[in-house]
């Protein structure tokens, strides 16, 4: 009796997921002719799911228009809605395309000053140049006294004294000193063009009455009277205050027979 029974309750069951349509599903999921593995299958629909051997094989249950997503992390994800076709072949055959090797956006962020940014002792400090080492290194005291400190034995005596009589102390401090007049004189034609480029040759010529031969000239004589820095703080009518009021002084200055 409880045999026959089950045999019963068996085909009951069978005979309701017939008329639902429901059936178990086989498949193999493939990429360039190979079997994948661990590709998670999900129907979306039942929300029940499985994973793909080794083979690439899978089994799952199904309906007619049932979405079952196919997904891995090294393959692009493919969506496939179930046809009555593939409830009567009774298996699918998934081909999945391999993903590309895809960065996210990096952002690089030059740094300056590499040193600041990791807190590192004088990291504000510009590195010095050979010319500025070598004078650094040099004993600033005079001869004699370099001579005594060589005498009782202390550091750099005789090297001292061989860049002193050779003349490498002096040349280099007189090179230094070139080297910034030059750099002094470069900012200073820097800041008469900025300035000249702002207010127009038609101010200084037609305002501040300066020929225009003068014009440079007469900008770098007014740098004395602080305009750069009332210029770097936009005091522009300051700056055109100036240029008007010591015109005077300046044409005098140039006129003014050489003694």
């Amino acid at each position: 009796m409880n045999r026959l029974y089950l045999i019963l309750i068996f085909f009951i069951s069978v005979n309701l997921s017939a008329q639902e349509g429901t059936v178990i599903l086989s498949g193999k999921i493939r990429s360039d002719s190979l079997a994948i593995e661990n590709v998670h299958i999900i129907n979306k629909t039942s929300n029940r799911g499985t994973i793909s051997n080794k083979n690439g094989t899978f089994k799952i249950t199904v309906s007619e228009n049932d979405t079952i997503h196919f997904s891995n992390i090294q393959f692009k994800t493919k969506t496939v809605i179930i046809t009555k076709q593939d409830l009567q072949n009774g298996n699918l055959n998934i081909n999945l395309t391999q993903r590309a090797n895809e960065l996210e956006e990096v952002v690089i962020i030059e740094r300056k000053n590499m040193a600041k940014e990791l807190s590192l002792p004088n990291a504000d400090k510009k590195p010095l140049d050979k010319l500025e080492r070598n004078l650094n290194a040099y004993s600033q005291a005079s001869l004699p006294i370099v001579i005594i400190a060589t005498l009782l034995g202390q550091q750099g005596g005789i090297d001292d004294i061989y860049n002193i009589v050779s003349g490498n102390r002096k040349r280099d401090r007189k090179l230094k000193k070139l080297i910034d007049e030059d750099k002094k004189y470069e900012i200073t034609q820097e800041n008469i063009q900025i300035i000249r480029d702002h207010f127009k040759d038609d101010f200084f010529i037609n305002t501040a009455k300066i020929p225009f031969v003068h014009i440079d000239n007469y900008i770098d004589f007014c740098i004395s009277k602080e305009i750069i820095e009332l210029y770097q703080k936009e005091r522009f009518l300051e700056v055109m205050d100036i240029f008007i009021k010591d015109r005077e002084e300046y044409l005098i200055s140039i006129n003014r027979p050489a003694q």
